[in-house]
Protein backbone atom coordinates (compact mmCIF):
# COMPACT_ATOMS: atom_id res chain seq x y z
CA UNK A 1 0.00 0.00 0.00
CA UNK A 2 2.70 2.24 1.06
CA UNK A 3 4.43 2.62 -2.90
CA UNK A 4 0.77 2.61 -4.70
CA UNK A 5 -0.16 6.09 -2.14
CA UNK A 6 3.09 7.56 -3.07
CA UNK A 7 2.47 7.18 -6.74
CA UNK A 8 -1.20 8.86 -6.40
CA UNK A 9 0.78 12.74 -6.96
CA UNK A 10 1.75 11.02 -9.98
CA UNK A 11 -1.68 9.44 -10.96
CA UNK A 12 -3.48 12.78 -10.44
CA UNK A 13 -0.50 14.91 -12.29
CA UNK A 14 -0.82 12.98 -15.25
CA UNK A 15 -4.88 13.07 -15.53
CA UNK A 16 -4.79 16.54 -15.02
CA UNK A 17 -1.63 16.62 -17.80
CA UNK A 18 -3.95 14.67 -20.38
CA UNK A 19 -7.28 17.10 -19.57
CA UNK A 20 -5.36 20.21 -20.11
CA UNK A 21 -4.04 18.85 -23.31
CA UNK A 22 -6.82 17.01 -24.65
CA UNK A 23 -9.72 18.77 -23.46
CA UNK A 24 -12.85 18.64 -24.66
CA UNK A 25 -14.59 21.69 -22.64
CA UNK A 26 -17.70 21.36 -20.59
CA UNK A 27 -19.80 23.40 -23.44
CA UNK A 28 -20.20 20.20 -24.89
CA UNK A 29 -24.10 19.40 -24.82
CA UNK A 30 -24.23 15.74 -27.09
CA UNK A 31 -26.66 17.57 -29.05
CA UNK A 32 -29.44 18.02 -26.13
CA UNK A 33 -31.11 14.71 -24.38
CA UNK A 34 -31.98 12.53 -27.05
CA UNK A 35 -30.01 9.64 -27.93
CA UNK A 36 -28.76 9.57 -31.43
CA UNK A 37 -27.13 5.69 -32.20
CA UNK A 38 -27.68 2.36 -30.07
CA UNK A 39 -25.49 -0.27 -30.20
CA UNK A 40 -25.89 -3.97 -28.19
CA UNK A 41 -23.31 -6.02 -26.60
CA UNK A 42 -24.36 -9.90 -26.70
CA UNK A 43 -22.02 -12.53 -25.22
CA UNK A 44 -24.18 -15.00 -27.22
CA UNK A 45 -23.62 -12.92 -30.57
CA UNK A 46 -27.22 -11.27 -30.48
CA UNK A 47 -25.59 -7.85 -31.13
CA UNK A 48 -23.28 -6.08 -33.07
CA UNK A 49 -20.70 -7.10 -30.70
CA UNK A 50 -19.97 -9.48 -27.76
CA UNK A 51 -17.63 -7.29 -26.05
CA UNK A 52 -17.17 -4.15 -24.48
CA UNK A 53 -14.44 -2.03 -25.72
CA UNK A 54 -14.92 -3.00 -29.41
CA UNK A 55 -18.15 -1.52 -29.39
CA UNK A 56 -16.76 1.82 -27.65
CA UNK A 57 -13.75 1.62 -30.17
CA UNK A 58 -16.49 1.76 -32.94
CA UNK A 59 -17.84 5.40 -31.81
CA UNK A 60 -16.02 8.41 -33.74
CA UNK A 61 -14.06 10.47 -32.13
CA UNK A 62 -14.74 13.80 -30.56
CA UNK A 63 -18.41 12.26 -30.89
CA UNK A 64 -20.78 14.95 -30.04
CA UNK A 65 -24.21 13.28 -30.36
CA UNK A 66 -25.11 11.00 -27.25
CA UNK A 67 -24.61 7.18 -28.15
CA UNK A 68 -26.22 4.36 -26.21
CA UNK A 69 -24.50 1.08 -25.43
CA UNK A 70 -26.40 -1.18 -24.25
CA UNK A 71 -24.90 -4.67 -22.46
CA UNK A 72 -27.05 -7.47 -22.52
CA UNK A 73 -26.30 -9.94 -18.72
CA UNK A 74 -23.27 -11.55 -18.56
CA UNK A 75 -19.55 -11.60 -17.16
CA UNK A 76 -17.60 -9.07 -19.38
CA UNK A 77 -13.98 -9.97 -18.26
CA UNK A 78 -11.89 -7.15 -19.85
CA UNK A 79 -10.54 -4.30 -19.13
CA UNK A 80 -12.60 -1.54 -20.53
CA UNK A 81 -11.59 2.20 -21.25
CA UNK A 82 -13.60 5.25 -22.66
CA UNK A 83 -10.56 7.74 -23.96
CA UNK A 84 -10.76 11.43 -23.56
CA UNK A 85 -11.75 11.98 -27.38
CA UNK A 86 -14.87 9.60 -27.15
CA UNK A 87 -17.70 11.73 -24.66
CA UNK A 88 -21.14 11.47 -24.97
CA UNK A 89 -21.39 7.67 -24.36
CA UNK A 90 -24.02 5.95 -22.19
CA UNK A 91 -22.76 2.50 -21.21
CA UNK A 92 -25.97 0.77 -19.76
CA UNK A 93 -26.13 -2.60 -18.70
CA UNK A 94 -29.49 -4.65 -18.14
CA UNK A 95 -29.17 -4.73 -13.88
CA UNK A 96 -26.15 -4.61 -11.75
CA UNK A 97 -27.16 -7.81 -10.62
CA UNK A 98 -26.79 -9.37 -14.12
CA UNK A 99 -23.77 -7.09 -16.24
CA UNK A 100 -20.72 -7.30 -14.88
CA UNK A 101 -17.36 -6.19 -15.91
CA UNK A 102 -14.81 -7.97 -14.43
CA UNK A 103 -10.89 -7.83 -13.94
CA UNK A 104 -7.69 -8.40 -11.77
CA UNK A 105 -4.75 -9.93 -13.49
CA UNK A 106 -2.77 -10.92 -10.56
CA UNK A 107 -0.83 -6.97 -10.05
CA UNK A 108 -3.00 -3.57 -9.53
CA UNK A 109 -4.67 -3.15 -13.00
CA UNK A 110 -7.56 -0.96 -13.43
CA UNK A 111 -11.10 -2.56 -14.54
CA UNK A 112 -12.74 0.39 -15.88
CA UNK A 113 -11.35 3.73 -16.92
CA UNK A 114 -13.98 6.77 -18.10
CA UNK A 115 -12.16 9.53 -19.12
CA UNK A 116 -13.92 12.53 -21.53
CA UNK A 117 -16.56 14.48 -20.07
CA UNK A 118 -20.73 13.29 -20.50
CA UNK A 119 -20.43 9.77 -19.57
CA UNK A 120 -23.71 7.94 -18.29
CA UNK A 121 -23.24 3.96 -16.51
CA UNK A 122 -25.80 2.80 -15.33
CA UNK A 123 -27.29 -0.84 -14.64
CA UNK A 124 -23.75 -2.28 -14.43
CA UNK A 125 -21.31 -3.92 -11.12
CA UNK A 126 -17.57 -2.77 -11.78
CA UNK A 127 -15.19 -5.44 -10.45
CA UNK A 128 -11.30 -5.86 -9.29
CA UNK A 129 -10.71 -9.24 -8.28
CA UNK A 130 -7.15 -8.75 -7.37
CA UNK A 131 -7.96 -9.42 -3.61
CA UNK A 132 -6.86 -7.90 -0.10
CA UNK A 133 -3.27 -7.28 -0.68
CA UNK A 134 -2.96 -4.03 -2.30
CA UNK A 135 -5.22 -1.62 -4.36
CA UNK A 136 -7.96 -3.16 -6.75
CA UNK A 137 -9.30 -0.23 -8.33
CA UNK A 138 -12.85 -1.19 -9.49
CA UNK A 139 -12.77 2.45 -12.16
CA UNK A 140 -11.44 5.61 -12.78
CA UNK A 141 -14.23 8.18 -13.47
CA UNK A 142 -12.26 11.19 -14.71
CA UNK A 143 -14.56 13.17 -16.98
CA UNK A 144 -16.79 16.43 -15.65
CA UNK A 145 -20.75 16.03 -16.33
CA UNK A 146 -20.41 12.09 -15.44
CA UNK A 147 -23.86 10.31 -14.13
CA UNK A 148 -24.06 7.17 -12.25
CA UNK A 149 -27.00 5.39 -11.54
CA UNK A 150 -27.40 1.81 -10.03
CA UNK A 151 -24.38 0.21 -10.68
CA UNK A 152 -21.95 -1.39 -8.35
CA UNK A 153 -18.37 -1.10 -7.66
CA UNK A 154 -16.83 -4.12 -5.99
CA UNK A 155 -12.68 -3.95 -4.82
CA UNK A 156 -10.61 -3.69 -1.81
CA UNK A 157 -8.59 -0.92 -1.66
CA UNK A 158 -8.73 2.32 -3.57
CA UNK A 159 -12.45 0.63 -5.04
CA UNK A 160 -13.45 3.89 -6.77
CA UNK A 161 -11.28 6.37 -7.74
CA UNK A 162 -13.11 9.45 -8.11
CA UNK A 163 -10.62 11.63 -10.18
CA UNK A 164 -12.09 15.09 -10.95
CA UNK A 165 -14.87 16.76 -12.46
CA UNK A 166 -18.05 16.41 -11.48
CA UNK A 167 -19.92 13.48 -10.71
CA UNK A 168 -23.45 12.45 -9.90
CA UNK A 169 -23.77 9.01 -7.88
CA UNK A 170 -27.42 7.67 -7.48
CA UNK A 171 -28.47 4.49 -6.02
CA UNK A 172 -25.12 2.79 -6.10
CA UNK A 173 -23.23 -0.10 -3.95
CA UNK A 174 -19.87 0.46 -3.05
CA UNK A 175 -17.56 -1.95 -1.49
CA UNK A 176 -14.26 -1.75 -0.30
CA UNK A 177 -11.94 -1.51 2.82
CA UNK A 178 -8.96 0.89 2.52
CA UNK A 179 -9.71 4.51 0.95
CA UNK A 180 -12.18 2.70 -1.26
CA UNK A 181 -14.12 6.06 -2.55
CA UNK A 182 -10.93 8.17 -3.12
CA UNK A 183 -9.85 11.58 -5.05
CA UNK A 184 -10.10 15.33 -6.19
CA UNK A 185 -13.67 15.12 -7.51
CA UNK A 186 -16.56 17.33 -7.09
CA UNK A 187 -19.16 14.40 -6.04
CA UNK A 188 -23.02 13.78 -5.18
CA UNK A 189 -24.05 10.40 -3.41
CA UNK A 190 -27.21 10.32 -3.78
CA UNK A 191 -28.98 7.16 -1.69
CA UNK A 192 -25.96 4.73 -1.69
CA UNK A 193 -25.45 2.00 -0.25
CA UNK A 194 -21.23 1.91 1.33
CA UNK A 195 -20.21 -1.42 2.48
CA UNK A 196 -16.95 -1.66 4.63
CA UNK A 197 -15.91 -5.29 4.50
CA UNK A 198 -12.70 -5.28 6.49
CA UNK A 199 -12.51 -8.49 8.73
CA UNK A 200 -12.57 -7.36 12.83
CA UNK A 201 -9.11 -9.71 13.23
CA UNK A 202 -7.38 -6.55 10.85
CA UNK A 203 -7.03 -2.80 11.25
CA UNK A 204 -10.16 -0.71 10.90
CA UNK A 205 -9.99 1.13 7.62
CA UNK A 206 -10.99 4.54 6.08
CA UNK A 207 -14.13 4.88 3.34
CA UNK A 208 -12.81 8.28 1.92
CA UNK A 209 -9.37 9.82 1.10
CA UNK A 210 -10.35 12.97 -0.74
CA UNK A 211 -7.89 14.99 -1.92
CA UNK A 212 -8.55 19.36 -2.12
CA UNK A 213 -5.56 21.36 -1.95
CA UNK A 214 -6.76 24.85 -1.04
CA UNK A 215 -10.62 26.03 0.26
CA UNK A 216 -11.19 27.24 -3.79
CA UNK A 217 -11.09 24.26 -4.84
CA UNK A 218 -14.71 23.34 -5.42
CA UNK A 219 -13.99 19.35 -4.96
CA UNK A 220 -15.44 17.25 -2.15
CA UNK A 221 -17.86 14.42 -1.42
CA UNK A 222 -21.42 14.46 -0.31
CA UNK A 223 -23.24 11.40 0.48
CA UNK A 224 -27.02 12.28 0.90
CA UNK A 225 -29.23 9.76 2.40
CA UNK A 226 -28.27 5.98 1.67
CA UNK A 227 -26.25 3.87 4.83
CA UNK A 228 -22.89 2.80 5.90
CA UNK A 229 -22.76 -0.96 6.63
CA UNK A 230 -20.72 -3.94 6.61
CA UNK A 231 -18.32 -5.94 8.77
CA UNK A 232 -15.87 -4.87 11.39
CA UNK A 233 -15.05 -1.20 11.81
CA UNK A 234 -13.97 1.27 9.72
CA UNK A 235 -13.40 5.10 9.71
CA UNK A 236 -15.88 7.63 7.42
CA UNK A 237 -12.80 9.40 6.05
CA UNK A 238 -8.78 10.29 6.08
CA UNK A 239 -7.49 13.48 4.89
CA UNK A 240 -5.75 12.91 1.44
CA UNK A 241 -5.59 16.61 1.29
CA UNK A 242 -4.90 20.26 3.26
CA UNK A 243 -8.17 20.86 2.51
CA UNK A 244 -10.10 17.34 2.64
CA UNK A 245 -13.91 17.92 2.70
CA UNK A 246 -16.79 15.62 3.10
CA UNK A 247 -20.07 15.34 4.17
CA UNK A 248 -22.79 12.71 5.20
CA UNK A 249 -25.98 14.11 5.17
CA UNK A 250 -29.16 12.14 6.33
CA UNK A 251 -27.01 9.07 6.24
CA UNK A 252 -27.93 5.73 8.39
CA UNK A 253 -24.87 4.77 9.52
CA UNK A 254 -24.12 1.10 11.18
CA UNK A 255 -22.29 0.31 14.02
CA UNK A 256 -18.85 -0.17 11.91
CA UNK A 257 -18.12 3.44 12.03
CA UNK A 258 -15.58 4.15 14.56
CA UNK A 259 -16.25 6.38 17.46
CA UNK A 260 -13.49 8.60 16.27
CA UNK A 261 -14.66 8.96 12.66
CA UNK A 262 -12.43 10.90 10.67
CA UNK A 263 -8.14 10.47 10.70
CA UNK A 264 -6.03 13.38 9.15
CA UNK A 265 -3.41 11.05 8.09
CA UNK A 266 -0.50 13.05 6.65
CA UNK A 267 -1.82 16.06 7.31
CA UNK A 268 -1.61 16.79 10.82
CA UNK A 269 -1.54 20.05 11.83
CA UNK A 270 -4.25 21.39 8.75
CA UNK A 271 -7.15 19.58 10.88
CA UNK A 272 -8.93 23.28 11.13
CA UNK A 273 -9.07 23.80 7.59
CA UNK A 274 -10.74 20.22 6.80
CA UNK A 275 -14.23 20.31 6.29
CA UNK A 276 -15.84 17.10 7.87
CA UNK A 277 -19.29 17.10 9.15
CA UNK A 278 -22.21 15.32 9.97
CA UNK A 279 -25.88 16.39 9.19
CA UNK A 280 -28.84 14.42 10.28
CA UNK A 281 -27.55 11.07 10.54
CA UNK A 282 -29.29 8.29 11.97
CA UNK A 283 -27.89 5.17 13.08
CA UNK A 284 -26.25 3.55 15.83
CA UNK A 285 -22.91 4.79 14.17
CA UNK A 286 -24.17 8.49 14.12
CA UNK A 287 -23.43 9.08 17.69
CA UNK A 288 -20.98 12.19 17.24
CA UNK A 289 -19.92 12.24 20.79
CA UNK A 290 -16.80 10.54 20.56
CA UNK A 291 -15.65 12.30 17.11
CA UNK A 292 -12.35 13.75 16.40
CA UNK A 293 -13.12 17.20 18.07
CA UNK A 294 -12.05 19.03 14.76
CA UNK A 295 -15.01 17.45 13.09
CA UNK A 296 -17.17 20.20 12.06
CA UNK A 297 -20.68 20.69 14.18
CA UNK A 298 -23.39 21.03 11.68
CA UNK A 299 -24.35 24.81 12.99
CA UNK A 300 -20.42 25.51 10.95
CA UNK A 301 -21.41 24.95 7.61
CA UNK A 302 -24.12 26.07 5.12
CA UNK A 303 -25.67 22.83 4.82
CA UNK A 304 -27.49 24.56 1.80
CA UNK A 305 -24.10 24.49 -0.01
CA UNK A 306 -23.75 20.93 0.11
CA UNK A 307 -27.64 20.58 -1.69
CA UNK A 308 -27.88 18.63 -5.06
CA UNK A 309 -28.20 21.95 -7.35
CA UNK A 310 -25.90 24.03 -5.37
CA UNK A 311 -23.18 21.72 -5.20
CA UNK A 312 -22.57 20.11 -8.62
CA UNK A 313 -26.15 21.31 -10.43
CA UNK A 314 -25.76 25.05 -10.70
CA UNK A 315 -26.31 24.65 -14.11
CA UNK A 316 -28.62 21.72 -14.53
CA UNK A 317 -26.25 19.87 -16.84
CA UNK A 318 -28.19 16.50 -15.12
CA UNK A 319 -31.66 17.75 -16.38
CA UNK A 320 -30.36 17.59 -19.53
CA UNK A 321 -28.96 13.91 -20.16
CA UNK A 322 -31.04 11.40 -21.48
CA UNK A 323 -34.02 10.25 -19.32
CA UNK A 324 -32.47 6.28 -19.35
CA UNK A 325 -33.61 5.15 -16.16
CA UNK A 326 -36.92 4.91 -14.48
CA UNK A 327 -35.14 6.78 -10.85
CA UNK A 328 -33.94 9.51 -13.37
CA UNK A 329 -33.22 13.39 -11.68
Amino acid sequence: MVNYISSRPMIFQLIIFISCCFCLGIAIDCGGNHVRNAIIVDQQGKGEFKKIQPAIDSIKNKNDHWVKIHINPGKYVENVNIPYDKPCIILEGSDRKTTKITYGDGKATTTFFSFPPNVILSGITFENTFGNEGPAIAAIINGDKSAVFDCGFLGYQDTLFDATGRHYFKNCYIQGEVDFIFGEAQSYFEECVINATQDSSKPPGFITAQRRNSSTEPSGFVFRGGEVTGIGKVNLGRAYGPYSRVIFWETYLSSVVLSGGWDPWKYGGHEKNFIYAEVDCTGPGSNTQGRVPWEKKPNEININDYSLSSFINEDRWLSNIPPIHKNHV
